[in-house]
């Protein structure tokens, strides 16, 4: 199993995150003493089933760490181009890819039982995509006050989660329709007017359960796509919000001061 770590975020000079950290570079925010994104990496290196790893959007100066699966590519400027580049390197570095993990790099809580963990919940992994959401609860019972924006659905609540599994033959198969999601990726409405106008009502009175929605997606895209029910919050605490950063700063300080 290979990966990419999407790193190519940016923060304006008006935005709160970026007033409140001073970086540019979304991904080498410092946390407990180190960039945000080390930390992922670190969690996929030491999960035991993560061989390369792909850094879009930094180079390896920037981060200096010791790993020989480590490598990096340029940002292409928006997220899908960043993660067909970063597939295409996958593939350059194992022409047998099948398969590959997607990970933000604002995810820093993850930890190596998170990466293992996400991969158990996607079963046999015969499907074309697997897509990691987390119910209110689960992330409420992990991390009170998240400030987590939640989309109601019959069954629940749920928040989107910075993991992927992707198929390598879907994901070529399928560039147009990626480019047209991520214009909307933040709009939950946009998504569903995409989806079409009956799912769309149905959506508004909330008689779309969890695994409608997967497999709704899977039609529109004649793909196998499962949306997964991750028990793992920390797939979807991304650091968005300067009461994020606090609360996940505070949680990585409190980690590296009990291993003292």
């Amino acid at each position: 199993m290979d990966a990419i770590v999407t790193a190519g975020g940016r923060l304006n000079a008006d935005d709160p995150l970026f007033q409140q950290t001073g970086f540019e570079k979304k991904a080498l925010i410092p946390l407990a003493g180190r960039p945000m994104i080390a930390w992922v990496i670190d969690a996929l290196s030491a999960s035991g089933v993560v061989d390369n790893i792909v850094v879009v959007g930094l180079q390896p100066h920037e981060l200096e760490l010791p790993l020989k699966n480590l490598h990096f590519i340029d940002s292409r400027g928006n997220l899908i181009d960043n993660l067909f580049a970063g597939m295409g390197k996958l593939q350059e570095l194992n022409p047998e890819l099948e398969k590959f993990l997607v990970f933000s790099s604002d995810i820093p809580l993850v930890t190596p039982a998170t990466v293992r963990g996400f991969l158990a919940e996607c079963g046999d992994q015969s499907a074309d995509l697997y897509y990691a959401v987390v119910e209110e609860a689960t992330m409420e019972a992990r991390f009170p006050n998240s400030k987590r924006t939640f989309v109601p659905l019959k069954d629940g609540r749920i928040c989107g989660g910075d993991a992927f599994l992707v198929n390598v033959n879907a994901a070529n198969g399928n560039i147009d329709l990626a480019r047209s999601l991520v214009g909307v990726r933040k709009n939950t409405l946009a998504q569903m007017r995409l989806a079409g106008i009956g799912f769309l009502i149905r959506f508004l009175f909330r008689r779309v359960t969890m695994q409608e929605l997967g497999q709704h997606a899977g039609r529109k895209t004649r793909l196998d796509a499962r949306v997964v029910d991750t028990q793992f919050a920390e797939l979807a605490m991304d650091l968005d919000k300067p009461a994020q950063y606090t609360m996940i700063k505070a949680e990585l300080e409190k980690q590296v001061a009990s291993q003292v």
